[in-house]
């Protein structure tokens, strides 16, 4: 082991208490010590998570702290907070995040890992592309709604094996190389699926069972793949095909992004739709439908993601004309 690198019996301390940080939370608890990381503020030193899994319930209690209040250096961490917010919540732990701690960073999109790289050198860093479906109904509560896979590449530093962890834990994982297509992968999948599901104000499933949310969904892929093929990345299958299988798997999942839209919350269209449109631009390959979605009645999904409520509805009043299959 190289001097500083952390140790197998280091606890695993998640940032971010969102669905898929409550899922990694309750199903690693059982073989590994896990601290989640709260808001700054008070918290109790455990709390009582429900993992529910079908017709099954579980209840799991985890040590947790505030941000603020963290003691111990976090050497070995999985970042589960949104794309946006997770530089600034990485820098919010400050001293205790050794300059050489090994990060699992979930984001999905592509643009925060590249910031996280910059501002962490010499971190042992890793990215994953998770289809695991999970929603979170409650603020300790997490629903397993479909079962997916987790691959897992190193961006930058020493190899770690997050993968055998998530395994342990009972979640189908493995090491991948090169990461950055499986990222893209997922990108192009989440472009298609996440919006839509907002559009809609539907679960996973039901975009395969309206003929106009099929077609919308099949002019984005045919976008999508344009854009990344332009970047230099190849698919065997078209995105169109993958986020019908990702739907179907993951049926009765309520998408991230829907579930920011209910809350209010601000959603992550920069990090997904957002950096497929910057690519777009870069290489010079036209993308009207998800520009159509991304930009809409005079303001930006950037602009309006800080009011998530207009920006729910911007999409449906984008939407269905926007997006709606070309009449024959």
């Amino acid at each position: 082991m190289l001097p500083n690198e952390p140790e197998m019996s280091d606890p695993v301390y998640i940032l971010g208490g969102g669905s898929i940080g409550l899922l990694l939370a309750t199903r690693l608890a059982p073989v590994t010590d896990i601290v989640l990381i709260r808001r700054p503020g008070q918290h109790p030193p455990r709390c009582q998570l429900t993992l529910q899994e079908g017709e099954l319930t579980r209840q799991i209690a985890v040590a947790q702290v505030g941000a603020d209040a963290l003691a111990e250096p976090a050497r070995r961490l999985i970042v589960c907070t949104k794309a946006y917010d997770a530089l600034a919540a990485l820098r919010q732990l400050g001293a205790r995040l050794p300059a050489d701690a090994s990060l699992l960073l979930m984001q999905n999109g592509m643009s925060s890992q590249e910031e996280i790289l910059a501002a962490f050198p010499q971190a042992h860093i890793h990215a994953a592309s998770s289809t695991e479906g999970a929603y979170r109904p409650a603020p300790n509560r997490v629903v397993h709604a479909g079962r997916g896979i987790t691959r897992i590449g190193r961006l930058q530093g020493q190899e770690q094996d997050w993968a055998k962890l998530l395994c342990q834990g009972g979640l189908a994982s493995e090491t991948v190389e090169p990461i950055r297509w499986h990222l893209a992968n997922k990108l192009r999948v989440n472009a298609l699926i996440n919006p839509l599901t907002v559009l809609h104000d539907c679960r996973n499933g039901e975009l395969l069972e309206q003929p106009a949310a099929r077609a919308a969904m099949q002019r984005l892929g045919e976008e999508a793949d344009a854009v990344l093929a332009a970047a230099g990345y190849r698919f065997a299958d078209s995105a169109f095909d993958q986020a019908c299988a990702v739907a179907a798997r993951t049926a009765d999942n309520i998408s991230s992004m829907l579930q920011d839209a209910r809350a209010g919350r601000r959603l992550e269209l920069d990090a997904i739709t957002g950096y497929l449109l910057q690519l777009a631009e870069r290489h010079g390959v036209a993308a009207p439908t998800h520009r159509a979605l991304y930009q809409r009645s005079g303001f930006s999904f950037r602009q309006s993601s800080r009011h998530p409520k207009r920006l729910a509805i911007a999409l449906t009043s984008a939407g269905k004309e926007a997006i709606a299959p070309a009449s024959s």
